[in-house]
């Protein structure tokens, strides 16, 4: 009911204008009911908003100007009379005056009915407003109110608005046909509308109430005017209606799991639990507006009343005063707090034993609009305190970048009345749910090797469970082979890339400043984009395109976590579970010979390495893992070394920069961290920590014990760890600058496998690996030429780094020995062999060219009598 605006004015001074603005308007006001006032004056070495005496009988009063917008609390009140008693509140040598823009509440009104007798007066919300608008003789609210009528117009909130240049009235008014404010009109005290659009534009611009409005400037009908006055916050949330729509919330119709949640929500409503104010948070992604839109659905379905919104559509605090009106059924909008009360009281004792519910989503957009916060903690607090059948729900994410700024809003009161639920990721059956959800309306065109890989790569997480399908749908479409998504593996990266292939770089950059300043209507873009005619075309092309959402009249990315890409380049707070399959020297024997190439396909990898396009396709994704490989930006279906990773390599530290990759990967920190907080970790605990903490992934005891083996040599190789002989691990304390200078570019690693396309091929038998191995488990030192050889073997299988084992038995050498003659490259060989047909020039083939043929056949019958040995082909004399 009352505005203030000074041309002094800034976000730092702002409160301490609109203060000395309502002062000066109470000062002209009583000066015209016949009293004397000056303002700020010191008395008892107290402050006082007002002080002066009555015209007629010459009595003194003591007056506290209260420009808040919330309700007066009886706190509030009664400090102001413990202010003035000793001055001579009871002995009438002073009259109290109390004026306040905001109604007092009950608790207030009651104990001014046992104080008032003393000598003391209280002015507040509508009976001041309608005074002060007497005595300085504006017009009247209802000559305005005809006049807006006229124009198409109800006026939802006439205001006083007290600026450096004079007293105005200021309507806050809606479409006929709308339940939404949306423009405002400036009346000067002689009752003709501000045309001076200049000042509009500022009022605008400065006042938090008039957010996103427009104004009218002339005495034209609305409808003839501008559509875009007729303004609505629609009621639920835009939801998709396809299983596989990764930018809307799953709609309730396409929605699956969350049985438990749901259950938890509905119980704590149904029981009529306390609080009445709940909480439900998660990071971006996880699929809170899914969860409330389901939830909503549920309950009005059952009969009871509903609101939602996305609060991302509220520009102003009267835009939540009319969402009251809408949940409570009322015809007018509340135009204060004690309203607000009032509506949900009678909304309570109308629902006979049925529940009110009012959903907000997207909760934390208020959380840099204080007005617009504080009323929706308003809200919260009147349901607390009126309890019955009222319930608020809030949705928001907990994983902003600076989460909020305290300085502006505090959430301390809202925690307070609250209960929360963390919204947590899928489990796996929900996963698989919704997979197979999206296939069968797909045409089940996804196959069965692809489904596991897009789970174990989601691990649960909503957003790119469902991101990932539609990028694999996309491609299978296309006609690209799934098998080759999967041996080529994917990062986040990738998907955050494809989104954008439709835009030229221009409109990129368009995207990326406009995401900055979102949410946010037509108008609030035009001014940070100072009205470029540009940005009408892109955020045509945007919207289109569904990389740009526009939800009633505010625009905002389709979610948070493409948001947060565009602006911060920040990845969703995931951490790929990435599991390694090649031992460092299998691995860094191939990526030396690729790494001054600029650009790499599968079919220049398979023919650099001289290796098959399966084994090509492996090495990409064990690159990709290390970040040794990311996707050309250029060329589709190629990756690069990254520049900083060439970088590294010419300085011959290569070893630095995979230690803190390593590091980073999620088993490896917890045994990092598990060690240097003094736990206790075996060798042999680490299969079962690959099993806790990867359980998206289906894998077999042996499995998990081969990832183990691989995973300890990489730890081994370089020297993150040590292996005591009792199986304990422990870290090896070395400075990781110098680690890095020792290791350099690990070629010394490498080297075991650099002139045999990376496969292994022993040198000496398998029981003379087991005794070397047994030996060293011992400790006992190796020193016979057979054993010797061994030991070289057990290098080149990547099983033994330095004097360290990576495995703690035979049988892990076993399973270890395994894995390694069943590579890819090495497939060919074991099908001739199994099928009874010729193998000597398949085997010269992988060994390589060049070779004397006594040499090759030396080499293949060392291999195949391990393959015996491993029970990978028959125990039984073949011909070459």
């Amino acid at each position: 009911m009352f505005l203030f605006y000074h041309s002094d004015q800034d976000a730092k001074n702002v409160n301490y204008h609109k203060g000395m603005l309502f002062e000066g308007l109470l000062k002209d006001y009583l000066e015209k009911v016949g009293y004397v006032v000056e303002l700020r004056k010191k008395n008892a070495s107290l402050e006082y908003d007002l002080e002066g005496t009555a015209r007629a009988t010459g009595q003194k009063i003591l007056g506290e100007a209260k420009a808040h917008s919330k309700s007066m609390s009886g706190a509030i009140l009664t400090s102001f009379v413990g202010k003035i008693l000793p001055i001579g509140l009871l002995t009438k040598e002073v009259h109290g005056l109390f004026l306040s823009i905001s109604p007092l509440t009950p608790e207030a009104e009651d104990y001014f009915s046992t104080v008032e007798h003393m000598g003391l007066t209280v002015k507040t919300g509508q009976t001041l407003f309608d005074e002060v608008s007497e005595a300085l003789n504006l017009p009247t609210d209802a000559s305005l109110e005809k006049t807006m009528n006229d124009l198409g117009y109800d006026v939802v909130v006439p205001n006083i608005l007290k600026t450096d240049t004079g007293v105005f009235k200021l309507l806050i008014l809606k479409m006929k046909k709308s339940g939404t404010p949306s423009a405002f009109a400036v009346f000067n005290s002689c009752g003709e509308l501000i045309s001076d659009r200049p000042f509009c534009e500022v009022l605008r611009n400065n006042l938090p109430e008039l957010a996103g409005f427009d104004f009218v400037e002339t005495k034209q009908y609305a409808s003839d005017s501008d559509a875009k006055h007729v303004r609505e916050i629609v009621k639920g949330l835009s939801v998709g209606t396809d299983w596989a729509d990764y930018r809307l919330p799953a709609g309730p119709n396409v929605f699956v799991g969350r049985h438990g949640f749901v259950d938890k929500i509905s119980k704590h409503i149904n029981n009529d639990d306390i609080p009445h104010v709940i909480q439900i948070k998660s990071r971006s992604g996880v699929g809170k507006s899914s969860v409330i839109s389901f939830l909503e659905q549920k309950f009005a379905s059952a009969g009871n009343v509903t609101e939602l919104h996305d609060s991302r559509d509220v520009k102003t605090f009267y835009d939540v005063f009319s969402l009251v009106a809408r949940f409570t059924s009322k015809g007018t909008i509340p135009t204060n707090y004690n309203e607000v009360d009032q509506y949900l009281i009678d909304l309570n004792m109308s629902l006979h034993g049925k529940k009110a519910v009012f959903f907000v989503d997207q909760f934390e957009s208020t959380f840099l609009n204080p007005d617009i916060y504080e009323c929706y903690e308003y809200i919260a607090n009147a349901v607390t305190r009126i309890g019955g059948n009222l319930y608020v729900i809030f949705a928001r994410k907990n994983d902003q970048l600076t989460t909020y700024d305290d300085t502006k809003v505090s959430l301390t009161r809202l925690n307070s009345m609250s209960k929360s639920y963390t919204l947590p990721d899928f489990e796996k059956d929900e996963s698989i749910l919704l997979l197979n959800k999206i296939n069968e309306n797909n045409n089940n065109i996804l196959g069965r090797e692809i489904l596991p890989y897009i789970i174990e790569f989601a691990q649960g997480f909503p957003w790119l469970l469902k991101r990932t399908i539609a990028h694999v749908l996309k491609l299978t479409k296309q006609g690209d082979s799934q098998r080759d998504l999967i041996n080529a593996g994917l990062k986040l990266h990738d998907l955050f890339e494809e989104e954008l292939e439709g835009l030229d770089e221009i409109e990129k950059d368009y995207l990326t400043k406009i995401a900055a300043k979102l949410p946010a209507d037509f108008k609030e873009l035009q001014v940070h984009f100072d009205e470029d005619p540009i940005l009408v075309k892109v955020l045509d092309k945007l919207t289109a395109s569904r990389l740009v959402r526009l939800s009633g009249s505010t625009y905002d990315t389709y979610n948070d976590v493409f948001k947060e890409y565009l602006v911060y380049e920040k990845l969703p707070e995931f951490r790929p579970l990435t599991i390694y399959r090649m031992y460092p020297s299998t691995l860094l024997s191939q990526f030396h010979k690729l790494v001054n190439l600029n650009r790499i396909d599968i079919a220049t990898m398979s023919q650099e390495l001289d290796v098959s396009e399966g084994y090509a396709f492996n090495t990409v994704k064990e690159c990709r893992n290390l970040d040794l490989l990311e996707s050309s930006k250029s060329s589709k279906g190629c990756w690069v070394i990254p520049t900083n990773v060439k970088d590294i390599y010419s300085q011959g530290l290569l070893a630095g920069y995979l230690r803190r990759k390593i590091m980073d990967n999620v088993l490896v920190e917890t045994i990092v961290s598990g060690l240097m907080a003094g736990e206790r970790i075996s060798e042999s605990d680490i299969p079962d920590m690959f099993s806790r903490l990867y359980p998206y992934i289906d894998a077999s005891e042996k499995t998990w014990g081969q990832y183990t083996t691989v995973l300890k040599s990489w730890l081994l190789s370089l020297k993150i760890i040590e292996i005591e002989k009792n199986g304990d691990l422990k870290l090896t304390g070395n400075n990781h600058s110098d680690v890095s200078r020792e290791l350099g570019n690990l070629k010394q690693i490498s080297s075991y496998r650099a002139g045999n396309k990376g496969l292994f091929f022993p040198v000496t038998s398998y029981s003379m690996m087991i005794q070397v191995t047994e030996e060293l488990l011992k400790g006992n030192e190796i020193k016979g030429k057979e054993q010797v050889k061994a030991k070289s073997d057990l290098k080149n299988a990547g099983v033994l780094v330095g004097d360290q084992l990576a495995v703690s038995n035979t049988k892990e050498l076993e399973e270890a020995l395994t894995a390694q003659l069943q590579d890819p490259g090495y497939k060919d060989l074991w099908d001739a062999i199994n099928n009874g047909q010729p193998c000597l020039e398949i085997f010269t083939k992988i060994v390589g060219e060049g070779l004397k043929e006594s040499t090759v056949v030396w080499r293949i019958r060392k291999v195949t009598s391990l393959a015996k040995k491993l029970n990978l082909i028959p125990n039984k004399r073949f011909k070459y």
